[in-house]
């Protein structure tokens, strides 16, 4: 998918593209092929030969690891980029947002790490989202009235335009749930907390309750005033 836009630009970048998506599917069928001989023979076949190629898979060299072109800080990067797209997805989902429409997208990230990450992958966002314009955004940056708003885990906040698309009181239902939600679930660490046995715990174990509190709290205050918005987007009408 995020090969596509390139094929209607720049030549050069589209044979370069055609290369890389040929050496993938080649690998890949070489790696199949003892799991699923004679479909990837099919499959291999059908592909643009180079001279020197074996005339079947079954005598290709398998594939090894090739230490250099692995890429931690990249896999990392399109990690996070495919985690926001897969919560702006889903909220297109959940809103019935049709396909032919372009909402705009606005990522806040809560790290600067994140931020400079985010938008290096904004062009990709909007091509896997289907959105009209991507803006990526730091912590304090402000979204345009009208947006709804998931958390990405507790780095990153989706909004996606809403205003005159979605059902207004379905959606202030689900915000309120999810409030009181994680609401109750900061409760529950804080109770946890203020137990007698608390000394007792381990100190990892208080490091990652301390900070699955913290990142709940963020969640919370995140989704409470996404609902702000709503009732306001609903009180204008």
């Amino acid at each position: 998918e995020l090969s596509k836009p390139l094929f209607g630009s720049d030549p050069k970048q589209a044979a370069a593209q055609q290369a890389v998506l040929h050496t993938c599917l080649d690998r890949a069928m070489r790696l199949l092929h003892p799991l699923m001989p004679f479909v990837t023979e099919e499959l291999w076949q059908r592909l643009a030969r180079s001279e020197g190629d074996p005339d079947s898979i079954v005598i290709a060299k398998y594939p090894e690891v090739e230490a250099g072109l692995v890429d931690e800080a990249a896999e990392k990067e399109i990690k996070a980029m495919l985690e926001a797209v897969g919560v702006v997805r889903s909220m297109r989902d959940s809103y019935g947002i049709k396909p032919s429409q372009r909402p705009a997208v606005y990522i806040r990230c809560r790290t600067a790490d994140m931020l400079a990450v985010m938008q290096g992958q904004a062009d990709n966002i909007q091509t896997l989202c289907k959105a009209g314009e991507v803006k990526v955004l730091g912590a304090d940056g402000e979204v345009e009235f009208g947006c709804g708003m998931r958390p990405v885990g507790d780095a990153m906040e989706a909004h996606v335009m809403l205003k005159g698309m979605v059902d207004l009181d379905a959606e202030i239902a689900k915000l309120e749930k999810g409030v009181a939600g994680k609401t109750a679930e900061v409760k529950k660490i804080k109770d946890q907390m203020g137990a007698a046995s608390w000394d007792k715990v381990p100190d990892n174990v208080k490091e990652q309750t301390t900070a699955k509190l913290e990142s709940t709290q963020v969640e919370v205050a995140a989704l409470e005033k996404a609902l702000e918005t709503f009732q306001q987007l609903k009180a204008s009408q």
